[in-house]
């Protein structure tokens, strides 16, 4: 399992969202592999798998919000539709 990384601090600070992507991606990424193109599209909307609601609770365990753990997920799995749409 990989080990998320932790905010900078506790508080607000400029591009924390980035942040919180940057520390999901690797652990999303490879937890995506073993998802369907259509729970990607619904992840991306905002309705996450079991995996990947597993995966946020991980990110407010490093000390993310589960808030920003979910959008950040969200905005992975459009990320991935946009990349698998270029191919």
């Amino acid at each position: 399992m990989l080990k998320l990384n932790r905010p900078r601090s506790t508080g607000p600070y400029p591009d924390r969202d980035i942040g919180c992507q940057e520390a999901i991606e690797p652990a999303f990424l490879e937890l995506a592999k073993g998802l369907t193109p259509e729970n990607i599209v619904e992840t991306a909307g905002g309705k996450l798998p079991p995996v990947l609601v597993g995966l946020a609770k991980r990110a407010e365990a490093a000390g993310w919000s589960l808030e920003e753990a979910e959008v950040a997920i969200s905005e992975l799995a459009q990320n991935l539709l946009d990349d698998m749409a270029a191919m």
